[in-house]
C-alpha cells in the first residue's frame, strides 16, 4: 500500500483502520482499494442513508484512499468529519499550483436546503477556504459532511 501523495510505501502497525505516511503526513484507510485521486470506486455495499439531493441509497465507496458515502445518480459524496478533514488535508498536501481567483460564493440564501442523511435535520452551509473557496454542507448534530458534485471538481482545495 503506497502513499496517494508522495508515493512511498506506508508501513501498517497491523492494528489501526488508519495509517499515517511519516513522510508527507497524509492519511488513508487501510481497508479501502488503492485507486488514483479524483476517482471515486464502490465498495459495492450499502451506505447507512439516502441521498439528500436525489434520494437514492448511498452505497460505501473508496476516495482517495478513505472511505465515504456515494450517490451513483448525482455523483455526491458524504463524509463524517474527522474523514473530512483528513480529505482537506491530504487534498492540500497533494496542492502544487497557484491559488486561483476565489469562485464567487453563491448567497448562503440561494443554496438548496439539504438534510442529514442520517439524522435528517437541516445541514449547515459554510464555505471551506483553501485556494480556491466552496460551500459545503455539515450536520452539526451528527458531524457529516456533504459535498456535491459541483464542490469535488470545481475546487482546487479538494483536486489535484
Amino acid at each position: 500500500m503506497n502513499c496517494h501523495n508522495c508515493e512511498i510505501e506506508l508501513e501498517w502497525d497491523g492494528f489501526s483502520p488508519i495509517v499515517l505516511c511519516d513522510i508527507c503526513r497524509a492519511y488513508r484507510f487501510v481497508d479501502v482499494p488503492d485507486v488514483p485521486a479524483n476517482q471515486i470506486v464502490s465498495l459495492k455495499q450499502p451506505g447507512s442513508g439516502h441521498c439528500p439531493c436525489c434520494r437514492r441509497r448511498l452505497t460505501l465507496a473508496a476516495m482517495d484512499g478513505l472511505k465515504v458515502e456515494h450517490c451513483a445518480e448525482c455523483e455526491g459524496v458524504l463524509l463524517d468529519d474527522a474523514v473530512f478533514a483528513m480529505f482537506v488535508r491530504n487534498r492540500r498536501t497533494e496542492f502544487r499550483e497557484a491559488a486561483s481567483q476565489p469562485l464567487i460564493l453563491v448567497p448562503v440564501q440561494q443554496q438548496p436546503e439539504v438534510n442529514c442523511p442520517r439524522c435528517r435535520t437541516e445541514m449547515n452551509i459554510h464555505p471551506c477556504y483553501g485556494p480556491d473557496f466552496i460551500i459545503v454542507n455539515s450536520c452539526l448534530d451528527c458531524g457529516n459532511v456533504w459535498l456535491d458534485c459541483r464542490e469535488l471538481t470545481n475546487a482546487s482545495c479538494m483536486t489535484n
